[in-house]
């Protein structure tokens, strides 16, 4: 049985369970991209064209904050449902070929995992990046987040690892876009760094809460510095 193509109404009316025990996806986030969606759609048929057309490719690469103590959108279901539109959005034209993989993570275990079920791949291959002036030049770049190594807790209180790495993935590909002059795809923001939680352990290995505390620290006030105008 063949599928229909996606309406605007489709896109609009879709509902997501919530959660608020697990971790789901931010809320406001997932409505952004799926107006969005819609928006493209709506021009397909004919419409007005409020923007650019969104791409399969830029579905893929969609990243939502987390929610831990609020309710969230379940992420399956949500991953699910974006993958029929990338499906759909594919089928009409609007494909583009995914970002090549992301080198390995050092002493994680080998390449970042995309989120279960998506296959949504991490921050994209950096292109050709604008030289900034000396005096304002970053002193960070994304390589040192993704290669930013902590040490591990047995006996004491740690931060939970698979948190703080997927919360690092976030932060390599906001950084990646701000520095290729994309702010309006950054999906962190200096203050969110500065108020970000993660789960700790007691029984089991975590990163060294100073450290990874120490480095939030100087990635807030790297984020600032490309906050200001």
């Amino acid at each position: 049985m063949g599928t229909m193509p996606l309406t605007p109404a489709d896109i609009r009316d879709k509902k997501f369970h919530t959660v608020r025990l697990r971790p789901g996806y931010n809320e406001e986030d997932v409505d952004a991209l799926l107006d969005r969606i819609e928006a493209t759609l709506v021009a397909l048929e004919g419409g007005p064209r409020t923007g650019p057309l969104l791409t399969a490719e830029e579905i893929r690469n969609s990243r939502f904050r987390t929610t831990r103590m609020s309710p969230g959108y379940r992420e399956d279901e949500v991953d699910d449902f974006l993958d029929l539109v990338v499906a759909d959005l594919a089928g009409r034209g609007l494909g583009q070929s995914a970002p090549p993989p992301l080198p390995p993570h050092p002493d994680r275990g080998g390449p970042r995992q995309p989120h279960p079920g998506t296959g949504y791949p991490g921050p994209p291959h950096p292109g050709p990046q604008p030289t900034p002036p000396a005096a304002h030049g970053p002193r960070m770049a994304p390589r040192d987040i993704r290669e930013k190594r902590f040490a591990t807790t047995r006996l004491t209180t740690g931060y939970n690892e698979q948190e703080v790495d997927d919360f690092l993935d976030r932060a390599e590909y906001t950084l990646e876009v701000l520095l290729q002059g994309r702010p309006d795809r950054a999906t962190l923001t200096a203050a969110e760094v500065e108020r970000v939680q993660f789960a700790t352990t007691r029984a089991r290995p975590g990163y060294d809460p100073a450290q990874v505390d120490q480095f939030l620290d100087e990635l807030a006030e790297e984020f600032r510095r490309h906050e200001r105008p």
